[in-house]
């Protein structure tokens, strides 16, 4: 993106022309030097935020009448809280990174139905506020010099905004995926899904080990549709160039993980295995462990009746430093063991997605993105009963 687009300069000329100094900060807006009564009925200044979604070309209008507030909660000029702004408090103190409130407002005119600009937006959360200020002083809300404008450089490692994270309120959570550099080990059916799942979160690289091409069955067990001309590249450099459109930091290797380089993935904070070779899950787990790097390995087991239907499980297998000494006794490492019509091109997309689903999700629980009353270390879903095993578990330290 570029360092100040069009769009948004137009967004905050309002502000600008109106003497007040506002900050851009990722998603957010925010709108400084707010006159604020306290509960003693004194002046104090805050900070109101809204989600601010723009790209280069566009800026996404309000999607709500809410906003958030850094600073004291706002009172009347008696020091009596204004109760119509309350929603809730902040857990935490931190909207997004680098972005503070203590409390979440909702409130809106009578008929409301939605703001066409982010200037109407804190307009109307500013004269709220700012009335009661001006009665204990006339003159708070005169500017103190002229408006800005500043736009904080951008650290995500997304191409564009992540709408998703700020639209859902979630981004504190996304960031303790944030700054990981990830591997994954195999780029077939389930590797392919589990990259489509990582690329949508802020990790910081992701690297792809993978030694064959992008070929004509592979499209038919992988995320997206690809083109007849896709056929015959490296797979790594298929997907790369496809997920790179969203997210930078992403490293082809073209090249299978054998005893020659497999000291390459000591390096990174987590990895996926995702390959369908017993001895290769072997070596490439067995130097995982040794080396401290938390791993999933990820892995199905199909069969075919007589009655041509598919049986059979997927499995994830999550090792920590702290808990790996079931791994081998849950992941199958010979060359006859398991996945054995997987290697025959079985294409079961929706198994592929199911396991790297089981996967991704482990692997936010492990990271604390999601609850957990325990770590289960090992899922096993079976096709026939629908159902979810759960093995290998440890009470979770937050558990109540």
């Amino acid at each position: 993106m570029s360092a100040r687009p069009a769009v948004l300069e137009q967004a905050l000329a309002p502000f600008v022309a109106a003497g007040l100094r506002v900050t851009v900060h990722g998603s957010h807006l925010l709108l400084h030097d707010v006159p604020v009564v306290d509960e003693r009925a004194r002046l104090q200044l805050g900070t109101l935020v809204v989600n601010l979604i723009y790209t280069d070309t566009q800026i996404t209008p309000p999607a709500t009448h809410q906003a958030w507030f850094d600073g004291p909660f706002p009172c009347f000029a008696n020091g009596t809280p204004m109760e119509q702004l309350r929603h809730s408090e902040v857990a935490g103190g931190l909207v997004a990174p680098g972005v503070a409130a203590r409390f979440h407002f909702s409130n809106k005119n009578d008929g409301w139905a939605a703001y066409a600009t982010h200037f109407d937006q804190l307009m109307h959360y500013w004269r709220i506020i700012t009335d009661q200020a001006r009665v204990l002083d006339p003159h708070c809300t005169r500017p103190l010099g002229p408006g800005s404008a500043v736009l904080a450089p951008r650290t995500s490692p997304f191409r564009y905004p992540d709408a998703s994270s700020v639209r859902g309120n979630f981004a504190m959570a996304s960031e303790r995926l944030a700054n990981l550099t990830v591997a994954i080990v195999g780029l077939g059916g389930t590797g392919s899904y589990v990259l489509d799942q990582v690329a949508k979160t802020p990790v910081r690289d992701i690297h792809l080990f993978d030694g064959d091409v992008f070929e004509l069955h592979n499209a038919f067990r992988a995320p997206g549709a690809a083109h007849e001309s896709d056929f015959n590249a490296p797979k790594v450099s298929y997907f790369a160039d496809m997920y790179g459109h969203m997210h930078t930091g992403i490293v082809p290797h073209p090249t299978y993980v054998t005893d020659t380089n497999v000291g390459l993935l000591g390096q990174f904070n987590f990895v996926f295995v995702c390959v369908d070779k017993g001895p290769a899950r072997r070596l490439i787990c067995s130097h995982l462990i040794q080396k401290g790097v938390p791993f999933i390995d990820c892995g199905m087991d199909m069969s075919l009746s007589t009655a041509q239907q598919i049986f059979g499980t997927c499995r994830v297998t999550l090792a920590t430093p702290a808990k790996n000494q079931h791994f081998f006794d849950r992941a199958p490492t010979m060359d006859e063991a398991g996945d054995a019509l997987y290697e025959q091109n079985i294409q079961i997309a929706d198994a592929n997605a199911l396991n790297a689903m089981l996967a991704v999700m482990l692997w936010k629980q492990h990271f604390g993105f999601y609850a957990t009353n325990w770590d289960w270390h090992h899922l096993e879903f079976a096709v026939s009963s629908m159902g979810l095993a759960k093995a290998e578990r440890t009470e979770h330290p937050d558990a109540d």
